[in-house]
């Protein structure tokens, strides 16, 4: 079998990455092998990321059609074989794709670090992320039988969506 990075060698290496209940087999000649330890090694993450993503997406490759981001151009595939994304618009134009990578690498989908110091909300994005924080904090409430807390939980829902609909109109 041949290398299924270079394509070029015999493939004597196997990686296997297992996600919960998902395992993947990715089978590398020693060299690509030792350029993948290698970029590890000396602190290359994007070269690592760019292969786990090759591994990860090795089968889905097939099935999707070239996404191009509708800010700087970039495909998705150059994404998968640099590992590097060209903007922020790229995030939000492979949403689809990039959340069941950021989950299985990351184990989340929402960032959870610090911010730039000249970082600037959006109001919207804040709005929503209480919305949903309200709607779990309800479920949560319902389900420990807490009736007055989750009414309350619902009124602030209500109005805060409410307040949601009339600044989108």
């Amino acid at each position: 079998m041949l290398c299924e990075e270079c394509g070029k060698n015999q493939a004597t290496v196997s990686i296997t990455v297992t996600t919960g209940s998902e395992t993947t087999t990715r089978r590398l000649c020693p060299e690509c092998m030792k350029k993948m330890e290698f970029s590890l090694a000396k602190g290359d993450i994007q070269s690592f990321l760019s292969s786990v993503l090759s591994v990860l997406g090795n089968e889905k490759k097939a099935e999707q059609p070239s996404i191009v981001c509708s800010s700087c151009g970039l495909s998705y595939a150059e994404f998968e074989h640099s590992g590097r994304l060209g903007c922020a618009q790229c995030y939000r134009d492979f949403a689809s794709q990039l959340k069941p990578f950021l989950q299985k690498i990351h184990g989340r989908t929402q960032h959870a670090g610090r911010r730039p110091k000249a970082f600037v909300p959006d109001p919207q994005d804040e709005l929503n992320q209480r919305v949903s924080e309200l709607r779990r904090l309800m479920d949560e409430a319902v389900t420990e039988e807490n009736f007055e807390e989750a009414a309350r939980l619902r009124d602030e829902l209500r109005s805060l969506t409410e307040a949601r609909e009339v600044a989108g109109q």
